[in-house]
């Protein structure tokens, strides 16, 4: 599993939601922590959520994440 995304809850799962529709299995690292106590799982709480895919998967979800960003970016 390599990291992918890592952001907020709320932008995680939209991002995780994303790749599930482009049939690319999703691991998420710390993701309860992040709703209860974000500022336990890294510095004050920022970014906590780490989305993970597999090596398979990786530079099409890379493409995917790339996308997400440069679109949410230019908004």
């Amino acid at each position: 599993m390599k990291p992918i995304f890592n952001g907020s809850y709320f932008e995680a799962m939209n991002v995780k939601n994303i790749l599930a529709d482009n049939d690319i299995s999703v691991f998420v690292q710390n993701e309860y922590m992040a709703t209860i106590e974000p500022w336990v799982v890294t510095a004050a709480g920022f970014n906590p959520v780490i989305l993970q895919v597999s090596e398979d998967d990786f530079e099409i979800a890379k493409q995917i994440v790339d996308d997400y960003r440069n679109q949410n970016s230019t908004e």
